[in-house]
């Protein structure tokens, strides 16, 4: 394709990912080592914070498990927060790798490097709070029916309720707030102003059509990204179940809390960065152009490429 062909315009969700897989390939150097720069402390994290062994003791001792289970809830917490900002910030970071072969306007002014990671830093962290308060806000109501239950019927209702409405305020922020990294770095808005200009550019037209409401379309798209590196990422993650197991542990819970040599693991480690580092682009770069995309749709970008060229 040609830079022509990868500008922005309004776009079918079979061509969001078309396009986003070509961006990819052609950013595909620049993409790579951003990426491994975010895998390192990824990585780091997962193997320090990870409370593997202690969930195993949860679970093995019940008795004893009231007090490992708080502190290893903690750390899946901790674990959780600190990947999703790495993920937003690369995010931010494929956005302003690729964003050249996207914009209809090349010469248009964008935020300098000091100014981008500003915004980038003061945005993430709004979207990582607002992400981080949506499942206990929503899951609030139902809580608070379930701790004043008197039947059991009445604690499943609240249970339910709580898991329920948790999710479902956890996916419309996260779907509000898809584009925030982009627009920190891209339009140079920091903290609240690019929390807000994402929210307006996913918010849907009135009496648009189901599945053209902007939602839907990055839902799908991100969904169909997942399941596809979902399962090439776990052809990955192969040679560490057969190192696990040549090593003698069992299968199921077993190989969660086995153990590796040094050496081993720090092979496998650095395959699996890699390996993460070639996939997780697409699905980044996806973002960026369902960005584009919204912009096209919503305020015409595109047409004023065309017109500029004329």
């Amino acid at each position: 394709m040609t830079a022509k062909d990868l500008s922005a315009r309004p776009l079918g969700l079979a061509e969001v990912i078309d396009r986003s897989v070509a961006v990819a390939l052609r950013h595909f150097r620049a993409l790579f080592a951003a990426m491994l720069l975010a895998e390192a402390p990824a990585l780091l994290l997962s193997r320090r914070l990870a409370p593997a062994q202690d969930l195993l003791e949860v679970l093995g001792d019940p008795a004893h498990g009231a007090e490992l289970l708080g502190p290893a809830l903690w750390h899946l917490s901790l674990l959780f927060v600190s990947l999703l900002a790495l993920q937003l910030l690369a995010t931010g970071a494929a956005a302003a790798i690729v964003a050249p072969s996207l914009e209809p306007r090349r010469a248009a002014a964008r935020p300098g490097p000091a100014r981008a990671v500003l915004s980038v830093t003061t945005a993430v962290a709004v979207q990582v709070l607002l992400l981080a308060a949506a499942p206990v806000a929503g899951g609030l109501p139902g809580l608070a029916l379930a701790l004043r239950a008197r039947s059991l019927p009445t604690l499943l209702a609240g249970a339910a309720g709580a898991m329920v409405g948790g999710l479902g305020l956890f996916l419309v922020a996260t779907l509000r707030s898809v584009f925030v990294p982009v627009v920190a770095v891209l339009e140079g808005r920091v903290g609240l102003a690019a929390l807000g200009r994402s929210s307006r550019l996913m918010s849907p037209r009135p009496g648009s059509p189901f599945a053209e409401r902007p939602g839907v379309r990055a839902s799908l798209v991100l969904v169909v990204l997942f399941v596809l590196l979902a399962a090439v990422n776990g052809l990955a993650g192969i040679p560490r179940l057969l190192a696990l197991r040549a090593s003698g542990a069992s299968g199921g819970l077993g190989l969660v809390g086995a153990e590796l040599s040094a050496p081993l693991e720090v092979g496998l480690a650095v395959f699996e960065a890699a390996a993460a580092a070639v996939l997780q682009p697409f699905s980044l770069v996806a973002v960026v152009v369902l960005y584009f995309d919204r912009r096209a749709r919503t305020e015409g970008i595109d047409l004023e490429a065309w017109a500029e060229r004329l």
